[in-house]
């Protein structure tokens, strides 16, 4: 979305620090999802998406009509971000520092937030601008930083959906007897275009 050069002027500005994770949280999360889909029999659904999540286990749980068919399975499993607030708010090199972790979504940060991280804030990108009075201007990029396809390492036979509709017909159809892992993103084509990021025009 931003030049790294406006993005670091913004921060300090502000006078806020970028930090990295330490660990491979994607790397982690992946191989989680790996070992479930080789446990499982069904399909594992992809919970790394809150709302995605939620859409899923109100179809195949909660208030669904009767008849759903399909035999989806819904993980434990944190998302990245989460794994990666974890380690940020637990690390020795930043203990007693406030730590804003931005999301690209509302639903996203507020599982964060739920989880009461010690000295951790999770605000969406719209909501950091808005917590510092400015405005940086920016467009999602065309290729999402967090785009379907994330599994496919794995070699596992798998449906790849975005997008409420095509979610929503995919869990009523049953999905695919075959497929081991169901990836599903909520915003269409990727998390860059959550309600939680800057958009010019």
């Amino acid at each position: 979305m931003y030049q790294v050069s406006t993005l670091e002027a913004f921060l300090e500005r502000h006078g806020l620090t970028r930090v990295r994770c330490r660990g491979d949280w994607g790397a982690v999360v992946r191989e989680k999802y790996r070992i479930r889909a080789s446990e499982t029999e069904g399909t594992v659904v992809d919970a790394r998406c809150p709302m995605a999540c939620n859409l899923a286990r109100e179809l195949t749980q909660g208030s669904a009509p009767e008849g759903i068919p399909g035999n989806f399975h819904i993980p434990d499993i944190e998302p990245i971000l989460i794994h990666c607030a974890r380690e940020i708010s637990a690390r020795e090199d930043l203990k007693g520092s406030p730590k804003l972790i931005t999301a690209p979504c509302r639903a996203l940060a507020e599982a964060g937030n739920a989880l009461e991280l010690a000295d951790t804030r999770f605000l969406t990108w719209n909501g950091l601008m808005e917590s510092v009075g400015e405005i940086l201007p920016g467009d999602p990029p065309e290729d999402s930083p967090i785009p379907p396809g994330f599994f496919d390492s794995l070699g596992l036979e798998m449906d790849s959906l975005t997008g409420r509709g095509p979610i929503e017909a995919y869990i009523r159809a049953g999905g695919r007897d075959e497929a081991r892992l169901a990836e599903l993103l909520y915003c269409e084509n990727g998390c860059h275009n959550g309600d939680g990021v800057v958009r010019n025009g």
